[in-house]
Protein backbone atom coordinates (compact mmCIF):
# COMPACT_ATOMS: atom_id res chain seq x y z
CA UNK A 1 0.00 0.00 0.00
CA UNK A 2 1.53 3.61 -1.06
CA UNK A 3 0.75 6.41 0.89
CA UNK A 4 0.32 9.74 -0.47
CA UNK A 5 -0.19 13.23 1.86
CA UNK A 6 -1.05 16.04 0.33
CA UNK A 7 -0.48 19.16 2.11
CA UNK A 8 -0.81 23.04 1.72
CA UNK A 9 0.14 25.18 4.28
CA UNK A 10 -2.53 27.65 3.64
CA UNK A 11 -6.25 26.71 2.34
CA UNK A 12 -7.41 27.99 -1.12
CA UNK A 13 -5.05 26.12 -3.64
CA UNK A 14 -7.18 23.34 -4.82
CA UNK A 15 -5.65 20.34 -2.62
CA UNK A 16 -8.45 18.26 -1.78
CA UNK A 17 -10.08 18.83 -5.33
CA UNK A 18 -6.07 17.38 -6.21
CA UNK A 19 -7.07 14.54 -3.76
CA UNK A 20 -10.60 13.69 -5.21
CA UNK A 21 -8.72 13.61 -9.09
CA UNK A 22 -5.86 11.47 -8.30
CA UNK A 23 -8.33 8.92 -6.33
CA UNK A 24 -10.36 9.11 -9.74
CA UNK A 25 -7.25 8.11 -11.81
CA UNK A 26 -5.99 5.54 -10.11
CA UNK A 27 -9.35 4.13 -10.40
CA UNK A 28 -9.46 4.33 -13.95
CA UNK A 29 -6.92 2.58 -14.07
CA UNK A 30 -8.00 -0.34 -12.24
CA UNK A 31 -6.26 0.43 -8.83
CA UNK A 32 -7.87 0.57 -5.51
CA UNK A 33 -7.74 3.60 -3.72
CA UNK A 34 -8.71 4.30 0.16
CA UNK A 35 -9.07 8.26 0.94
CA UNK A 36 -8.32 9.55 4.60
CA UNK A 37 -9.92 13.23 5.35
CA UNK A 38 -7.25 14.60 8.03
CA UNK A 39 -8.14 17.92 7.43
CA UNK A 40 -10.31 18.06 10.54
CA UNK A 41 -10.77 21.83 11.58
CA UNK A 42 -12.15 21.97 7.61
CA UNK A 43 -13.45 18.52 6.62
CA UNK A 44 -15.21 18.69 3.07
CA UNK A 45 -12.91 16.10 0.97
CA UNK A 46 -16.37 14.34 0.27
CA UNK A 47 -17.81 16.84 -1.14
CA UNK A 48 -15.00 16.62 -3.80
CA UNK A 49 -16.54 13.83 -5.25
CA UNK A 50 -19.87 14.76 -5.73
CA UNK A 51 -19.21 17.34 -8.36
CA UNK A 52 -21.35 17.59 -11.11
CA UNK A 53 -25.09 17.43 -12.04
CA UNK A 54 -25.51 14.13 -11.81
CA UNK A 55 -23.62 13.23 -8.23
CA UNK A 56 -25.19 12.25 -5.72
CA UNK A 57 -25.21 13.79 -2.09
CA UNK A 58 -24.07 11.26 0.46
CA UNK A 59 -25.72 11.23 3.97
CA UNK A 60 -23.28 12.59 7.21
CA UNK A 61 -21.23 9.12 8.33
CA UNK A 62 -19.06 8.80 11.27
CA UNK A 63 -15.12 8.82 10.15
CA UNK A 64 -11.64 9.51 12.15
CA UNK A 65 -12.79 11.72 14.77
CA UNK A 66 -15.56 9.32 15.76
CA UNK A 67 -12.59 6.51 15.47
CA UNK A 68 -10.33 8.64 17.69
CA UNK A 69 -12.94 9.38 20.29
CA UNK A 70 -13.60 5.59 20.66
CA UNK A 71 -10.04 4.90 20.93
CA UNK A 72 -9.65 7.46 23.93
CA UNK A 73 -12.36 5.92 25.80
CA UNK A 74 -12.07 2.18 25.10
CA UNK A 75 -8.48 2.53 24.24
CA UNK A 76 -8.51 0.19 21.12
CA UNK A 77 -9.67 0.64 17.12
CA UNK A 78 -12.85 -0.71 16.10
CA UNK A 79 -12.98 -4.53 15.09
CA UNK A 80 -14.32 -3.49 11.97
CA UNK A 81 -13.87 0.21 9.98
CA UNK A 82 -16.59 -0.70 7.37
CA UNK A 83 -19.79 1.53 9.09
CA UNK A 84 -16.35 4.50 8.96
CA UNK A 85 -16.46 4.33 5.38
CA UNK A 86 -18.22 4.80 2.33
CA UNK A 87 -17.60 3.40 -1.11
CA UNK A 88 -18.09 5.07 -4.22
CA UNK A 89 -19.66 4.88 -7.50
CA UNK A 90 -16.87 4.27 -9.68
CA UNK A 91 -17.36 2.31 -13.58
CA UNK A 92 -17.79 -0.70 -14.03
CA UNK A 93 -14.49 -2.04 -15.43
CA UNK A 94 -12.47 0.43 -12.71
CA UNK A 95 -10.51 -0.24 -9.67
CA UNK A 96 -12.43 1.02 -5.94
CA UNK A 97 -12.40 3.69 -4.20
CA UNK A 98 -13.25 3.77 -0.36
CA UNK A 99 -13.31 7.40 1.68
CA UNK A 100 -13.33 7.70 5.10
CA UNK A 101 -14.24 11.00 6.54
CA UNK A 102 -13.40 12.94 9.21
CA UNK A 103 -16.61 13.03 10.81
CA UNK A 104 -20.07 13.75 10.73
CA UNK A 105 -19.38 17.78 10.20
CA UNK A 106 -21.25 20.35 9.68
CA UNK A 107 -22.84 18.69 12.69
CA UNK A 108 -22.87 20.27 16.38
CA UNK A 109 -21.73 16.93 17.86
CA UNK A 110 -18.90 16.58 15.39
CA UNK A 111 -17.25 19.60 16.59
CA UNK A 112 -18.35 18.81 20.34
CA UNK A 113 -16.17 15.60 19.81
CA UNK A 114 -13.31 17.70 18.24
CA UNK A 115 -13.42 19.43 21.14
CA UNK A 116 -13.18 17.77 23.82
CA UNK A 117 -9.98 15.91 22.13
CA UNK A 118 -6.49 17.22 24.33
CA UNK A 119 -4.15 17.06 21.67
CA UNK A 120 -1.18 17.93 23.45
CA UNK A 121 -1.90 14.90 25.87
CA UNK A 122 -2.33 12.66 22.54
CA UNK A 123 0.48 13.32 21.25
CA UNK A 124 3.07 14.55 23.67
CA UNK A 125 1.58 13.65 27.00
CA UNK A 126 3.78 10.72 29.48
CA UNK A 127 2.13 8.15 27.73
CA UNK A 128 1.59 9.76 24.37
CA UNK A 129 -0.68 7.51 22.35
CA UNK A 130 -1.06 9.47 19.23
CA UNK A 131 1.71 7.82 16.65
CA UNK A 132 0.87 3.93 17.61
CA UNK A 133 -3.12 5.38 17.40
CA UNK A 134 -2.14 6.68 13.44
CA UNK A 135 0.13 3.43 12.88
CA UNK A 136 -2.01 0.79 14.39
CA UNK A 137 -5.44 2.73 11.93
CA UNK A 138 -3.02 2.88 9.19
CA UNK A 139 -2.40 -1.22 9.10
CA UNK A 140 -5.95 -1.84 9.94
CA UNK A 141 -6.89 -0.17 6.51
CA UNK A 142 -4.63 -2.02 4.79
CA UNK A 143 -5.35 -5.66 6.46
CA UNK A 144 -9.27 -4.76 6.12
CA UNK A 145 -9.50 -3.01 2.82
CA UNK A 146 -5.80 -3.56 1.04
CA UNK A 147 -5.55 -1.36 -0.81
CA UNK A 148 -2.89 -0.21 -3.96
CA UNK A 149 -2.94 3.50 -2.66
CA UNK A 150 -3.29 5.12 0.70
CA UNK A 151 -4.23 8.95 -0.04
CA UNK A 152 -4.27 11.64 2.95
CA UNK A 153 -5.90 14.81 2.70
CA UNK A 154 -3.80 17.02 5.73
CA UNK A 155 -4.52 19.39 7.88
CA UNK A 156 -3.47 23.28 6.63
CA UNK A 157 -0.47 25.28 8.90
CA UNK A 158 1.47 23.62 11.48
CA UNK A 159 0.06 21.55 13.59
CA UNK A 160 0.46 18.32 15.46
CA UNK A 161 -2.43 15.75 13.29
CA UNK A 162 0.01 18.00 10.27
CA UNK A 163 2.94 16.50 11.56
CA UNK A 164 1.34 12.85 11.46
CA UNK A 165 -0.29 13.16 8.16
CA UNK A 166 3.35 14.20 6.84
CA UNK A 167 5.84 12.81 8.76
CA UNK A 168 4.70 9.41 10.21
CA UNK A 169 2.48 7.77 7.62
CA UNK A 170 3.24 8.97 4.38
CA UNK A 171 5.53 7.38 1.51
CA UNK A 172 5.50 10.66 -0.39
CA UNK A 173 4.34 14.10 0.67
CA UNK A 174 3.12 16.52 -2.37
CA UNK A 175 2.97 19.92 -0.66
CA UNK A 176 1.04 22.69 -2.37
CA UNK A 177 1.27 26.63 -1.89
CA UNK A 178 0.60 29.55 -4.25
CA UNK A 179 3.54 31.82 -5.43
CA UNK A 180 3.35 34.43 -2.85
CA UNK A 181 6.29 35.25 -0.77
CA UNK A 182 3.81 33.89 2.42
CA UNK A 183 2.93 30.64 1.18
CA UNK A 184 6.78 30.17 0.23
CA UNK A 185 8.57 30.98 3.42
CA UNK A 186 5.54 28.63 5.09
CA UNK A 187 6.18 26.11 2.43
CA UNK A 188 10.02 26.09 3.00
CA UNK A 189 9.84 26.25 6.90
CA UNK A 190 7.00 22.84 6.78
CA UNK A 191 8.98 20.83 4.28
CA UNK A 192 12.17 21.47 5.93
CA UNK A 193 10.65 19.97 8.80
CA UNK A 194 9.59 17.31 7.30
CA UNK A 195 12.98 16.30 5.76
CA UNK A 196 14.69 16.72 9.22
CA UNK A 197 12.10 14.48 11.04
CA UNK A 198 11.93 11.72 8.66
CA UNK A 199 15.95 11.68 8.32
CA UNK A 200 16.40 11.51 11.94
CA UNK A 201 13.83 8.41 11.82
CA UNK A 202 15.33 7.15 8.99
CA UNK A 203 12.02 6.71 7.29
CA UNK A 204 12.43 8.26 3.79
CA UNK A 205 10.00 10.38 2.52
CA UNK A 206 10.03 11.59 -1.24
CA UNK A 207 8.82 15.42 -1.07
CA UNK A 208 7.39 17.35 -4.24
CA UNK A 209 6.64 20.71 -4.41
CA UNK A 210 3.76 22.30 -6.12
CA UNK A 211 2.80 25.98 -7.43
CA UNK A 212 -0.83 26.22 -7.66
CA UNK A 213 -3.25 28.65 -9.45
CA UNK A 214 -0.51 29.43 -11.49
CA UNK A 215 -1.21 32.18 -14.40
CA UNK A 216 -0.31 31.05 -17.42
CA UNK A 217 2.06 32.86 -19.59
CA UNK A 218 3.25 30.34 -22.26
CA UNK A 219 6.97 29.82 -20.39
CA UNK A 220 7.18 29.96 -16.79
CA UNK A 221 10.26 27.99 -16.01
CA UNK A 222 12.48 30.93 -15.25
CA UNK A 223 9.74 31.62 -12.13
CA UNK A 224 9.37 27.94 -11.43
CA UNK A 225 13.55 27.91 -11.18
CA UNK A 226 13.06 30.96 -8.68
CA UNK A 227 10.72 28.99 -6.56
CA UNK A 228 12.96 26.23 -6.64
CA UNK A 229 16.05 27.98 -5.31
CA UNK A 230 14.15 29.73 -2.27
CA UNK A 231 12.72 26.96 -1.53
CA UNK A 232 16.08 25.07 -1.57
CA UNK A 233 17.93 28.13 0.34
CA UNK A 234 18.20 27.46 3.99
CA UNK A 235 16.35 28.83 6.23
CA UNK A 236 19.25 29.72 7.95
CA UNK A 237 22.80 29.81 8.22
CA UNK A 238 23.91 25.86 9.50
CA UNK A 239 20.36 24.56 8.58
CA UNK A 240 20.71 22.69 5.30
CA UNK A 241 18.50 23.52 2.59
CA UNK A 242 16.24 21.34 0.53
CA UNK A 243 17.08 19.36 -2.28
CA UNK A 244 13.94 19.74 -4.69
CA UNK A 245 14.96 19.09 -8.31
CA UNK A 246 11.68 20.11 -9.86
CA UNK A 247 8.91 22.40 -8.64
CA UNK A 248 5.44 20.96 -10.51
CA UNK A 249 2.91 23.97 -11.55
CA UNK A 250 -0.77 23.53 -11.37
CA UNK A 251 -2.07 26.50 -13.82
CA UNK A 252 -5.18 27.95 -12.91
CA UNK A 253 -8.66 26.93 -14.78
CA UNK A 254 -10.94 29.36 -16.00
CA UNK A 255 -13.29 26.43 -16.50
CA UNK A 256 -13.18 25.40 -12.10
CA UNK A 257 -14.29 29.80 -12.15
CA UNK A 258 -17.98 28.47 -13.32
CA UNK A 259 -18.33 25.76 -10.83
CA UNK A 260 -15.68 22.98 -9.53
CA UNK A 261 -15.51 19.49 -11.07
CA UNK A 262 -13.85 16.19 -11.00
CA UNK A 263 -11.18 16.88 -14.15
CA UNK A 264 -10.01 13.14 -14.68
CA UNK A 265 -12.72 11.16 -15.95
CA UNK A 266 -14.62 14.30 -17.50
CA UNK A 267 -15.71 15.47 -21.00
CA UNK A 268 -12.49 17.65 -21.31
CA UNK A 269 -9.34 16.08 -22.81
CA UNK A 270 -6.01 17.32 -21.90
CA UNK A 271 -5.23 19.20 -24.95
CA UNK A 272 -8.44 21.15 -24.02
CA UNK A 273 -7.19 21.82 -20.19
CA UNK A 274 -3.82 22.66 -19.15
CA UNK A 275 -4.98 21.91 -15.73
CA UNK A 276 -5.86 18.68 -16.71
CA UNK A 277 -2.08 18.10 -17.99
CA UNK A 278 -0.75 19.63 -15.19
CA UNK A 279 -2.71 17.01 -12.92
CA UNK A 280 -1.43 13.90 -15.42
CA UNK A 281 2.10 15.40 -15.45
CA UNK A 282 2.46 15.31 -11.50
CA UNK A 283 0.69 12.00 -11.30
CA UNK A 284 3.28 10.64 -13.83
CA UNK A 285 5.74 11.39 -10.90
CA UNK A 286 4.01 10.95 -7.71
CA UNK A 287 2.34 7.30 -8.74
CA UNK A 288 5.78 5.00 -10.28
CA UNK A 289 4.69 3.63 -13.57
CA UNK A 290 5.34 -0.11 -12.30
CA UNK A 291 2.22 0.65 -10.44
CA UNK A 292 -0.06 1.05 -13.66
CA UNK A 293 1.97 -0.06 -16.46
CA UNK A 294 0.25 -3.83 -16.48
CA UNK A 295 -3.27 -2.68 -16.48
CA UNK A 296 -2.37 0.17 -19.38
CA UNK A 297 -0.48 -2.90 -21.17
CA UNK A 298 -3.26 -4.61 -21.02
CA UNK A 299 -5.63 -1.69 -22.57
CA UNK A 300 -3.04 -0.97 -24.65
CA UNK A 301 -3.11 -4.56 -26.24
CA UNK A 302 -6.41 -4.74 -26.51
CA UNK A 303 -7.05 -1.61 -28.56
CA UNK A 304 -3.76 -3.03 -31.20
CA UNK A 305 -5.96 -6.44 -31.03
CA UNK A 306 -9.00 -4.75 -32.88
CA UNK A 307 -6.70 -2.78 -35.13
CA UNK A 308 -7.41 -5.05 -38.38
CA UNK A 309 -10.42 -5.83 -37.89
CA UNK A 310 -11.58 -1.92 -36.45
CA UNK A 311 -8.60 0.56 -37.33
CA UNK A 312 -11.11 3.45 -36.44
CA UNK A 313 -12.36 1.44 -32.98
CA UNK A 314 -9.17 0.78 -32.25
CA UNK A 315 -7.66 4.43 -32.62
CA UNK A 316 -11.05 5.30 -30.47
CA UNK A 317 -10.12 3.24 -27.56
CA UNK A 318 -6.12 4.72 -27.38
CA UNK A 319 -7.71 8.21 -27.80
CA UNK A 320 -9.93 7.77 -24.41
CA UNK A 321 -6.69 6.08 -22.71
CA UNK A 322 -4.38 8.78 -23.02
CA UNK A 323 -7.46 11.15 -21.98
CA UNK A 324 -6.80 10.00 -18.22
CA UNK A 325 -3.73 8.70 -18.80
CA UNK A 326 0.19 10.23 -18.31
CA UNK A 327 0.89 6.92 -19.26
CA UNK A 328 4.13 7.28 -22.03
CA UNK A 329 3.40 3.69 -23.74
CA UNK A 330 -0.32 4.53 -24.35
CA UNK A 331 0.62 7.93 -26.59
CA UNK A 332 3.40 5.74 -27.80
CA UNK A 333 0.82 3.46 -29.52
CA UNK A 334 -1.56 6.42 -30.26
CA UNK A 335 1.24 8.21 -32.09
CA UNK A 336 2.58 4.94 -34.12
CA UNK A 337 -1.02 4.20 -35.16
CA UNK A 338 -1.43 7.79 -36.20
CA UNK A 339 1.73 7.21 -38.53
CA UNK A 340 0.45 4.32 -40.07
CA UNK A 341 -3.32 5.65 -40.36
CA UNK A 342 -1.48 9.09 -42.01
CA UNK A 343 -3.59 11.35 -39.52
CA UNK A 344 -3.32 14.86 -40.26
CA UNK A 345 0.43 16.02 -38.73
CA UNK A 346 -1.23 19.21 -36.51
CA UNK A 347 -3.15 15.64 -35.07
CA UNK A 348 0.19 13.79 -34.48
CA UNK A 349 2.02 16.93 -33.34
CA UNK A 350 -0.96 17.85 -30.49
CA UNK A 351 -0.27 14.21 -28.91
CA UNK A 352 3.32 14.44 -29.81
CA UNK A 353 3.82 17.37 -27.94
CA UNK A 354 1.45 16.47 -24.82
CA UNK A 355 3.35 13.16 -24.43
CA UNK A 356 6.46 15.08 -24.56
CA UNK A 357 4.66 17.67 -21.95
CA UNK A 358 3.68 14.56 -19.18
CA UNK A 359 6.98 13.42 -19.49
CA UNK A 360 8.05 16.30 -17.39
CA UNK A 361 11.53 18.45 -17.92
CA UNK A 362 13.99 15.36 -17.62
CA UNK A 363 12.35 13.80 -21.06
CA UNK A 364 15.05 12.13 -23.49
CA UNK A 365 13.78 12.24 -27.35
CA UNK A 366 13.59 8.98 -28.67
CA UNK A 367 13.14 8.09 -31.87
CA UNK A 368 9.15 8.76 -32.50
CA UNK A 369 9.74 12.05 -31.16
CA UNK A 370 12.76 12.98 -33.58
CA UNK A 371 10.44 11.36 -37.14
CA UNK A 372 7.24 13.35 -35.69
CA UNK A 373 9.32 16.58 -35.40
CA UNK A 374 11.40 15.73 -38.84
CA UNK A 375 8.41 15.04 -40.67
CA UNK A 376 6.43 18.39 -38.93
CA UNK A 377 9.22 20.84 -39.44
CA UNK A 378 10.74 19.54 -42.81
CA UNK A 379 9.04 22.07 -45.00
CA UNK A 380 10.69 25.71 -44.50
CA UNK A 381 7.79 27.59 -44.80
CA UNK A 382 5.76 28.23 -41.55
CA UNK A 383 2.76 26.08 -41.41
CA UNK A 384 -0.07 26.98 -38.57
CA UNK A 385 0.87 23.84 -37.09
CA UNK A 386 4.27 24.32 -37.27
CA UNK A 387 3.83 27.62 -35.30
CA UNK A 388 1.18 26.28 -33.00
CA UNK A 389 3.45 23.79 -32.00
CA UNK A 390 7.24 25.93 -32.28
CA UNK A 391 7.37 25.27 -28.28
CA UNK A 392 7.37 21.67 -28.66
CA UNK A 393 10.00 21.38 -31.95
CA UNK A 394 12.37 23.77 -30.24
CA UNK A 395 12.30 21.20 -26.94
CA UNK A 396 12.90 17.94 -28.75
CA UNK A 397 15.47 19.85 -31.22
CA UNK A 398 17.27 21.40 -27.88
CA UNK A 399 17.21 17.83 -26.34
CA UNK A 400 19.06 16.19 -29.05
CA UNK A 401 21.99 18.67 -29.10
CA UNK A 402 20.99 21.04 -32.10
CA UNK A 403 22.36 19.16 -34.36
CA UNK A 404 19.78 19.11 -37.26
CA UNK A 405 20.17 22.90 -37.99
CA UNK A 406 17.66 22.82 -41.03
CA UNK A 407 15.37 22.16 -38.37
CA UNK A 408 16.44 24.53 -36.22
CA UNK A 409 16.14 27.22 -38.82
CA UNK A 410 12.11 26.17 -39.49
CA UNK A 411 11.51 26.08 -35.86
CA UNK A 412 13.17 29.78 -36.06
CA UNK A 413 11.01 30.82 -39.27
CA UNK A 414 7.96 29.59 -37.45
CA UNK A 415 8.77 32.26 -34.24
CA UNK A 416 9.06 34.91 -37.15
CA UNK A 417 8.00 37.74 -36.97
CA UNK A 418 5.90 37.30 -33.88
CA UNK A 419 8.31 35.65 -31.40
CA UNK A 420 11.48 37.52 -32.86
CA UNK A 421 13.11 37.00 -29.31
CA UNK A 422 12.44 33.48 -28.98
CA UNK A 423 13.78 33.09 -32.41
CA UNK A 424 17.35 35.15 -31.58
CA UNK A 425 18.12 33.45 -28.47
CA UNK A 426 17.62 29.74 -30.47
CA UNK A 427 20.14 31.15 -33.42
CA UNK A 428 22.34 32.41 -30.20
CA UNK A 429 22.70 28.92 -28.81
CA UNK A 430 22.82 27.04 -31.87
CA UNK A 431 25.78 29.54 -33.25
CA UNK A 432 27.70 29.71 -29.93
CA UNK A 433 27.24 25.63 -29.29
CA UNK A 434 27.98 24.69 -32.66
CA UNK A 435 31.73 23.92 -33.25
CA UNK A 436 31.06 24.04 -36.94
CA UNK A 437 27.28 26.01 -36.88
CA UNK A 438 25.35 25.89 -40.66
CA UNK A 439 26.30 29.37 -42.39
CA UNK A 440 22.69 29.47 -43.33
CA UNK A 441 21.50 29.85 -39.66
CA UNK A 442 24.75 32.06 -38.71
CA UNK A 443 23.67 34.59 -41.51
CA UNK A 444 20.02 34.16 -40.23
CA UNK A 445 21.55 35.35 -37.18
CA UNK A 446 22.83 38.32 -38.62
CA UNK A 447 19.84 38.89 -40.66
CA UNK A 448 17.91 39.05 -37.36
CA UNK A 449 20.34 40.99 -35.57
CA UNK A 450 19.81 43.76 -38.35
CA UNK A 451 16.23 43.60 -38.17
CA UNK A 452 16.53 44.39 -34.65
CA UNK A 453 18.78 47.17 -34.64
CA UNK A 454 21.76 44.99 -32.50
CA UNK A 455 24.36 46.30 -34.67
CA UNK A 456 27.19 45.70 -32.41
CA UNK A 457 26.38 42.05 -32.10
CA UNK A 458 25.54 41.61 -35.95
CA UNK A 459 28.89 42.71 -36.64
CA UNK A 460 30.76 40.95 -34.04
CA UNK A 461 29.28 37.80 -35.20
CA UNK A 462 30.46 38.32 -39.09
CA UNK A 463 34.17 39.15 -37.74
CA UNK A 464 33.91 35.69 -36.31
CA UNK A 465 32.79 34.01 -39.35
CA UNK A 466 33.81 36.27 -42.40
CA UNK A 467 37.22 34.29 -42.67
CA UNK A 468 35.58 30.69 -43.26
CA UNK A 469 32.25 31.56 -45.05
CA UNK A 470 32.00 30.40 -48.24
CA UNK A 471 28.14 30.96 -48.40
CA UNK A 472 27.31 34.14 -51.08
CA UNK A 473 24.18 34.68 -48.90
CA UNK A 474 26.24 35.60 -45.99
CA UNK A 475 27.77 38.31 -48.32
CA UNK A 476 24.53 39.53 -49.50
CA UNK A 477 22.92 39.63 -45.68
CA UNK A 478 26.77 41.37 -44.76
CA UNK A 479 26.29 44.06 -47.44
CA UNK A 480 22.54 44.84 -47.06
CA UNK A 481 24.04 45.66 -43.44
CA UNK A 482 26.16 47.97 -44.37
CA UNK A 483 23.74 49.67 -46.78
CA UNK A 484 21.00 50.43 -44.15
CA UNK A 485 23.86 52.55 -42.15
CA UNK A 486 23.95 54.74 -45.29
CA UNK A 487 27.56 55.60 -44.60
CA UNK A 488 29.90 55.98 -47.29
CA UNK A 489 33.10 54.95 -45.69
CA UNK A 490 31.60 52.14 -44.25
CA UNK A 491 30.80 50.76 -47.64
CA UNK A 492 34.55 51.71 -48.84
CA UNK A 493 36.08 49.75 -46.18
CA UNK A 494 33.88 46.70 -47.03
CA UNK A 495 34.46 46.44 -50.11
CA UNK A 496 38.36 46.66 -49.55
CA UNK A 497 37.94 43.80 -46.40
CA UNK A 498 39.94 41.24 -47.85
CA UNK A 499 37.17 38.85 -47.07
CA UNK A 500 34.08 40.25 -48.62
CA UNK A 501 33.26 38.64 -51.52
CA UNK A 502 32.14 41.48 -54.41
CA UNK A 503 31.66 38.75 -56.53
CA UNK A 504 29.75 36.31 -54.39
CA UNK A 505 27.14 38.70 -53.76
CA UNK A 506 27.03 40.01 -57.94
CA UNK A 507 26.10 36.47 -58.85
CA UNK A 508 23.95 35.87 -56.18
CA UNK A 509 22.03 39.91 -55.40
CA UNK A 510 22.94 41.83 -58.43
CA UNK A 511 20.83 44.84 -57.17
CA UNK A 512 22.54 44.81 -53.46
CA UNK A 513 26.16 45.03 -55.12
CA UNK A 514 25.02 47.46 -57.70
CA UNK A 515 24.04 49.65 -54.36
CA UNK A 516 26.84 48.96 -52.40
CA UNK A 517 29.06 50.23 -55.53
CA UNK A 518 26.91 53.04 -55.64
CA UNK A 519 26.56 54.04 -52.15
CA UNK A 520 30.82 53.74 -51.98
CA UNK A 521 31.08 56.42 -55.09
CA UNK A 522 31.91 54.06 -57.71
CA UNK A 523 31.08 55.61 -61.05
CA UNK A 524 31.21 52.08 -62.86
CA UNK A 525 28.09 51.32 -60.60
CA UNK A 526 25.38 52.32 -63.71
CA UNK A 527 27.87 49.72 -66.04
CA UNK A 528 27.71 47.03 -63.93
CA UNK A 529 23.81 47.89 -63.40
CA UNK A 530 23.27 47.04 -67.10
CA UNK A 531 25.57 44.57 -67.46
CA UNK A 532 24.15 42.85 -64.39
CA UNK A 533 20.42 42.96 -66.23
CA UNK A 534 21.59 41.21 -69.27
CA UNK A 535 23.30 38.42 -67.81
CA UNK A 536 19.93 37.85 -65.55
CA UNK A 537 17.80 38.26 -69.22
CA UNK A 538 20.44 35.40 -70.86
CA UNK A 539 20.38 33.20 -67.87
CA UNK A 540 16.47 33.51 -67.27
CA UNK A 541 17.02 34.56 -64.14
CA UNK A 542 13.39 35.94 -63.20
CA UNK A 543 13.79 36.52 -59.44
CA UNK A 544 17.10 38.52 -60.38
CA UNK A 545 15.35 40.42 -63.11
CA UNK A 546 12.29 41.83 -60.73
CA UNK A 547 15.31 42.85 -57.90
CA UNK A 548 16.33 44.77 -60.71
CA UNK A 549 13.40 45.87 -61.61
CA UNK A 550 12.47 46.85 -58.17
CA UNK A 551 15.89 48.79 -58.26
CA UNK A 552 14.99 50.89 -61.45
CA UNK A 553 11.85 51.90 -60.72
CA UNK A 554 13.40 53.38 -56.53
CA UNK A 555 15.81 55.49 -58.81
CA UNK A 556 12.99 56.99 -61.62
CA UNK A 557 14.71 54.77 -64.34
CA UNK A 558 11.54 52.23 -65.21
CA UNK A 559 11.55 53.10 -68.44
CA UNK A 560 14.93 52.43 -69.09
CA UNK A 561 14.85 49.03 -67.30
CA UNK A 562 12.03 48.54 -70.11
CA UNK A 563 13.64 48.99 -73.02
CA UNK A 564 16.67 47.44 -72.23
CA UNK A 565 15.01 44.26 -70.98
CA UNK A 566 13.13 44.15 -73.91
CA UNK A 567 16.32 43.39 -76.11
CA UNK A 568 16.61 40.00 -74.21
CA UNK A 569 13.63 38.73 -73.58
CA UNK A 570 10.59 38.28 -75.29
CA UNK A 571 7.30 40.81 -74.98
CA UNK A 572 5.23 38.36 -73.25
CA UNK A 573 8.07 37.94 -70.02
CA UNK A 574 8.59 41.29 -70.13
CA UNK A 575 4.87 42.07 -69.60
CA UNK A 576 4.83 39.71 -67.13
CA UNK A 577 8.08 40.93 -65.56
CA UNK A 578 7.06 44.46 -65.50
CA UNK A 579 3.32 43.51 -64.04
CA UNK A 580 4.90 42.01 -60.87
CA UNK A 581 7.36 44.68 -60.23
CA UNK A 582 4.84 47.38 -60.51
CA UNK A 583 2.43 45.10 -57.66
CA UNK A 584 4.92 44.69 -55.60
CA UNK A 585 6.23 48.42 -55.95
CA UNK A 586 2.07 49.53 -55.33
CA UNK A 587 2.06 47.62 -52.08
CA UNK A 588 5.22 48.51 -50.47
CA UNK A 589 4.89 52.31 -51.27
CA UNK A 590 4.29 54.09 -48.11
CA UNK A 591 6.55 51.83 -46.01
CA UNK A 592 9.46 52.27 -47.74
CA UNK A 593 10.56 48.76 -48.90
CA UNK A 594 9.48 46.63 -51.35
CA UNK A 595 7.09 43.34 -49.56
Amino acid sequence: MRTITFYSYKGGVGRSLLVANTAKYLSTLGKSVFAMDLDLDAPGLHYKFELGADAVRSEAARGIVDILSGFLKSGALPKSLADYTTNLNVASDAGSIQIMRAGTAPDSDYWRSLSQINWYDFLYGQEPVGVPFFLELKEHIRSSFKPDFLLIDARTGITEMGGIATTVLPDTVVCLGLGSIEHLEGLRAVMRGIARTTSKEDVPVNLLSVISRLSWRGDESAELARIREFLNTPIREGVPGLDLDEVFALHAEPLLDLGEQLLVGGTNSPHELLLLRDYLRLFAKIIPAEDIRPHVGQLIAKSVARLLDDPDGAQSDLEALTTYCADQEAYRALLKLYQVRKAPIEKILATASLMWQLGGSKTEPDALHLDIVAQAFSDQRPTEAQKRYAEFGESVWRATGMANSKIGLTIVNAYLPERKDRALRILNDYVDKSESPDYAAVTKLVELLGSLSLLRQAFSIIDRFKAKSKSPQFFVVWGKLVLDQKDQDLALHLLEDEYFSFAAVSAADPATAYRLMKSAGDESASKFLTQSLESAAVAGEVIQLRSLGELYQEEGRWNEFESLLGKWVPAHALAEISDSVRRRFRRSRGSGRFE
